[in-house]
C-alpha cells in the first residue's frame, strides 16, 4: 500500500503515482501494489481513535482524526479517480463513517461496481455503517490480530456495551460481507494461527473473552486469510484455494486445525512454505 498524501513523517505519492501512469495492481505474482493508502484516526488501545461516544475510561476523550475531512475525501476522491484503489485506516465508528462518506463520493463521481476499496482495521462499524459496507461494496479488512494481543485495552476503553459490536465478523457473514483477516504486523503479531484463535474464540492473551457474540468457526476464520484476501487484491483466479490452475502457494501445517480442538489453534505451526511450487522452508 502507497501512502497517497503526507501525514507525519511519511511521503504522499499521489501525484508521482499518477505521471507514472500506475494503478493498483500493478506489479507481478511476487510483488504488486495493492492501492493506495490513507489515513483517518488514531488506535483504539491508544484510545486514539475516533468515536462518537467517550471512552469509557476517560469520558472526555472521543479519539482523533489525523487528516482532517476535506483533505481526507479529495484525496480518496483523486485516487479513485486515478483507478489508484483508496485503501483507508479507520478504527473507531466515527472514523468509519467518515470513510464510507469519501467513498460513496468518489463512487457518485466515478461508479464502479467491483471496486473492491477497502477499510483497514473497521474495528467498531455501527449497525448503519455495516450496512453501508454491504451497499456500497466496501470490504472490511479487519485486524483481527488485536484481539488476542490488544483486546484488554480496548474492552477496557470500550466498555461491555460497545465491545459488543467489534470486529463484528458474524455480522458480515450474516450479512454476505466479504472481510479479510490481517495482523496489521508488527503492531500485532505476524502469527495467523494465534489471530484465527482470537476471531473463532475471541479470548485474549489473559483468558478474557472480547465480544463473543461475534465469534465465528474456523472454516470461516481461514476464508479471511485465504481466499477473501485473494478476492481483496483481484487475485482470486490465481490465489487463496489449492486447486488446479492457481500458484502453488502452500503452507503446511503441524496439524489439521479444523478438527483439533479451539484452544490449540494458537500453538499450531508451520511445518513447511511452499511459493510457486517450491519449498522455500522445512521446519527442522
Amino acid at each position: 500500500m502507497i501512502p497517497g498524501i503526507a501525514l507525519l513523517e511519511f511521503t504522499g505519492y499521489l501525484e508521482e503515482l499518477k505521471a507514472l501512469g500506475i494503478k493498483a495492481g500493478f506489479g507481478n505474482d511476487r510483488l504488486r501494489i495493492y492501492g493506495t493508502k490513507f489515513m483517518c484516526d488514531g488506535s483504539m488501545s491508544g484510545w486514539t481513535a475516533a468515536l462518537y461516544e467517550p471512552y469509557a475510561n476517560g469520558p472526555d476523550e472521543y479519539g482523533i482524526t489525523v487528516t482532517s475531512k476535506e483533505e481526507l475525501t479529495a484525496g480518496i476522491v483523486e485516487a479513485h479517480q486515478a483507478g489508484l484503489r483508496p485503501v483507508t485506516h479507520a478504527i473507531g465508528d466515527r472514523a468509519i463513517d467518515i470513510v464510507l462518506d469519501a467513498i460513496e463520493k468518489a463512487l457518485k463521481q466515478r461508479p464502479d461496481p467491483d471496486h473492491r476499496m477497502s477499510i483497514e482495521h473497521c474495528s467498531l462499524p455501527t449497525e448503519e455503517a455495516i450496512d453501508r459496507i454491504k451497499r456500497l461494496g466496501v470490504l472490511p479488512s479487519s485486524s483481527v490480530g488485536f484481539i488476542y494481543e490488544l483486546g484488554p485495552a480496548h474492552l477496557l476503553g470500550l466498555g461491555p456495551e460497545r465491545i459488543r459490536r467489534y470486529f463484528p465478523h458474524k455480522t458480515y457473514l450474516e450479512k454476505g460481507i466479504i472481510s479479510v483477516g490481517n495482523s496489521d504486523w508488527f503492531v500485532t503479531s505476524g502469527n495467523i494461527a494465534q489471530q484465527i484463535y482470537g476471531v473463532v474464540t475471541r479470548k485474549s492473551y489473559t483468558g478474557e473473552v472480547i465480544g463473543p457474540e461475534q465469534a465465528i468457526a474456523v472454516k470461516e476464520a481461514l476464508h479471511l486469510y485465504t481466499i477473501n484476501g485473494a478476492y481483496a487484491s483481484f487475485e482470486e483466479n490465481i490465489k487463496g484455494s489449492i486447486e488446479p490452475g492457481k500458484l502453488a502457494d502452500l503452507a503446511v501445517l503441524d496439524r489439521d486445525i479444523l478438527s483439533i480442538p479451539a484452544e490449540e489453534i494458537k500453538d499450531v505451526q508451520v511445518e513447511m512454505t511452499v511459493v510457486g511450487g517450491e519449498i522455500v522452508y522445512q521446519k527442522k
